[in-house]
């Protein structure tokens, strides 16, 4: 199932929300068409919180289907609904960096994050998704996670990637990476896309080029 929408009209829906293969994680203060939208796409059982008080759970946490990683400044109420909503282990990690989503990337095979964090943090990420954990960057930039979409059967990462990003990528992540667009241009697809392997939701503005493209490589055609 593939849709194109935005939520409470912003494109950037990958802002708002993380598919994995076992759960979608979404704002609980998602308005009903965007609820019965993300149900419709991947007909999952569904985690609803904010973190940290905003409704942009997409780029302050991260998920895989092994778990979901929450930023220090996640108040106890949330981390408790995520905890009781979610079948998988949910921790916290303190650390000065706050906006995961855009600094970690990361599917149930690997994952790469920003190059600044500490040895205990990365071992925390990996302790919490359960996978191998690398530092590393895209398109020279440490912001991992906002340049790059991935499930567990492809991913489209930022048009300024190097070669040598989009290898390492592939052999951490174990899947087929190519260069992509969403919203018009937007190099940062991840803040365009919610996808895993069974559906997708991409952000209204995406042209059909670039939904066709993204389709492809993550396996829907």
């Amino acid at each position: 199932m593939i849709a194109r929408t935005n939520f409470e009209g912003d494109s950037n829906v990958g802002a708002y929300g993380i598919a994995t293969d076992r759960f979608v994680f979404v704002s609980s203060n998602i308005s009903e068409k965007g609820i019965s939208t993300v149900e419709r796409t991947f007909n999952l059982p569904l985690v609803q919180s904010t973190v940290a008080t905003l409704d942009a759970v997409g780029l302050v946490a991260v998920a895989n289907s092994n778990g979901i990683l929450l930023p220090y400044i996640t108040t106890d109420d949330e981390l408790k609904q995520v905890k009781q909503s979610a079948e998988v282990p949910v921790d916290w990690i303190d650390d000065k960096m706050t906006a995961l989503g855009n600094i970690i990337i990361a599917n149930d095979n690997g994952a790469m994050c920003h190059p600044d964090f500490s040895s205990e943090s990365i071992q925390k990420i990996s302790d919490v998704l359960g996978v191998e954990v690398v530092p590393g960057t895209v398109a020279k930039l440490p912001i991992v996670g906002s340049s790059v979409v991935t499930t567990n059967q492809g991913a489209v990462i930022h048009p300024l990637a190097t070669d040598d990003e989009i290898e390492q990528l592939s052999q951490l992540l174990k899947v087929h990476i190519e260069v992509a667009t969403v919203n018009r241009g937007s190099p940062y697809t991840s803040l365009g896309v919610i996808a895993n392997v069974d559906g997708m939701i991409a952000g209204s503005e995406t042209t059909g080029v670039e939904l066709a493209h993204i389709s492809q490589v993550l396996g829907f055609v």
